[in-house]
């Protein structure tokens, strides 16, 4: 639960409890003092939930346009990586300078003799029709 929906609840509950104590307050003139305070504090927590709501909303915004940068940014990044490997070759060392890490140029593991030859069908086996 975010801390917001427990604040909301908590401005509710001390309203209910201003709300309601309001009329008693010619019977007991001792709680008029705190009464006020809490009247004073409830207002000051709306005003704050408010601002708060709002900056939530500054910062979705800006996580999205910053989103949107980053989503540019490597876009065009890549873009510029592409045509500098077009240029130097894609296993060439000068793409570190650039940030761009060329293609690694090991060998390819080479196959056994075994895997390439065929099996021989033997004389007594019978041809498979």
């Amino acid at each position: 639960m975010r801390s917001a929906n427990v604040f909301s609840e908590k401005l509710t509950n001390w309203d209910l409890l201003n709300t309601n104590v309001k009329p008693y307050l010619e019977e007991m003139p001792h709680l008029r003092e705190i009464q006020a305070e809490l009247e004073t504090v409830i207002s000051d927590g709306r005003g704050l939930d408010s601002e708060q709501e709002v900056a939530r909303a500054q910062l979705r915004e800006l996580t999205r346009r910053r989103q949107d940068l980053e989503r540019r940014g490597e876009s065009l990044r890549r873009r510029v990586a592409s045509h500098l490997r077009g240029t130097f070759g894609f296993t060439s060392e000068q793409l570190i300078k650039f940030g761009v890490n060329p293609r690694p140029t090991r060998p390819r593991p080479r196959k056994s003799r075994k895997s390439q030859e065929k099996p021989q069908e033997t004389a007594s086996s019978p041809p498979a029709k």
